[in-house]
């Protein structure tokens, strides 16, 4: 048990130093296989100069108010101040584009630890990077490139149906191996220039974490890649953490892709979350399920699937398939439940907060009519009594409102 904080900041640092720490030895390449590369019209197309142009949407397009990093900044001033900065933005990109170097305290980070559960006991915590604007940019740009490209990296066979393969990677972000990521991306034909931008992007991170509020030491990263509120990291949209692969229902076949799940592990870096292994079947026997979980050592599970953040394969016009909604609604209202609001402080709270919970799902299913009147009795309960305060009458209608 740690009780004082010089010890709780000792503990947290050496737990960091860990997973952004590389394994001595040198890594698999992986050879013999189709890799699909980019054309080289596209990788000529990503190599060019950055121009004014690029910047300036790329600056616009971020979030002005999210937290600022060790720079201090937002994004406001970069917008505010644009027509005062740009000409120093235009020659940073140059030097860039040249050099491929980031200066360090360009790219240092500040970790924020966000607790998973609402009472955390042992260390279960999302580590967040708070970064400087001027990184914020330049990796707006890049990946902005990049999704122009994004179509020529999938392969065939990535459309292709069958049996459901769910894993969790263990540490994904944090484990990732440098030198094999620059091995693929050399397979997928990205040319040496923007390879080395890759590399001058991971390889001068440096991270501080954030204790109490206050900055403490700073740990020098030698693999992963930073995970951020607003996902502008370089390759985001070609990693997860949370898996799917599709194979038919062969017991060889499957047990192939276990052992290529491990090789893969192996060369990249990463682990398998051992207690995050789930098998589910399509139009497959259950029996049979659980027989090729139990030769898989993974676990027979139902649908729905629950994969980034939305239950698959259920049935969205069933109320039950709508609890996690109202279930987060209503936990929302709990926490409320003691903060004394005024009456246009609750109407802030339901249009800010629990309207962006049921968007998200929304942007998929149609809700039943039953499951929305539901929410919105909600609603209204919060908006004329608050929670715990008991039932008062609704002084108006709900439109009027």
């Amino acid at each position: 048990m740690l009780d004082n904080s010089e010890s709780i900041t000792e503990e947290i640092l050496l737990y960091f130093k860990k997973p952004y720490s590389s394994s001595p030895g040198e890594f698999l390449r992986v050879e013999g296989i189709d890799w699909s590369p980019i054309s080289e019209e596209s990788a000529s197309r990503l190599d060019s100069p950055f121009s004014e142009e690029e910047i300036f949407n790329a600056i616009f397009q971020l979030d002005r108010d999210k937290a600022s990093g060790p720079d201090g900044f937002t994004i406001a001033v970069f917008q505010d101040c644009w027509d005062v900065i740009k000409e120093d933005l235009v020659r940073v990109f140059a030097e860039f584009h040249s050099s491929g170097i980031i200066n360090q305290s360009t790219n240092a980070s500040f970790i924020v630890l966000l607790p998973k559960k609402s009472q955390t006991e042992d260390f279960r915590f999302r580590p967040i990077s708070l970064i400087t604007c001027l990184y914020k940019v330049i990796a707006k740009v890049l990946s902005g490139r990049l999704r122009g490209v994004l179509h020529e990296t999938i392969h065939s066979t990535q459309e292709e149906e069958g049996v459901v393969f769910k894993i969790d990677f263990e540490k994904a972000y944090d484990h990732v191996n440098w030198d094999f990521l620059d091995h693929v991306l050399e397979k997928k034909g990205f040319s040496p220039k923007w390879r080395n931008w890759m590399r001058g992007c991971l390889s001068s991170v440096s991270y501080a974490i954030l204790v109490n509020g206050n900055a403490k030491g700073w740990v020098k990263a030698s693999r992963g890649l930073r995970q951020s509120r607003n996902r502008t990291r370089v390759s985001h949209l070609q990693f997860a953490d949370d898996t799917i692969f599709f194979s038919n229902s062969c017991a060889e076949e499957l047990k192939t892709l276990k052992s290529l799940l491990l090789v893969f592990g192996q060369i990249f870096g990463l682990k398998v979350n051992l207690d995050k292994r789930n098998l589910f079947g399509i139009n497959l026997d259950q029996n049979y399920l659980s027989r090729l979980a139990l030769l898989l050592d993974y676990k027979a599970s139902d649908w729905p699937i629950l994969y980034l953040g939305l239950p698959l394969g259920g049935n969205p016009i069933a109320c039950r398939f709508w609890d996690p909604v109202i279930e987060r609604i209503s936990r929302r209202l709990d926490g409320w439940q003691k903060a004394y609001l005024s009456f246009g402080g609750r109407i802030t709270l339901i249009h800010s907060c629990l309207s962006h919970i049921l968007s998200y799902f929304l942007s998929l299913f149609k809700i039943p009519a039953l499951v929305a009147a539901k929410i919105e009795r909600l609603q209204r309960d919060f908006l004329w009594s608050g929670v715990g305060e008991g039932k008062r009458d609704h002084l108006v209608s709900c439109d009027a409102v």
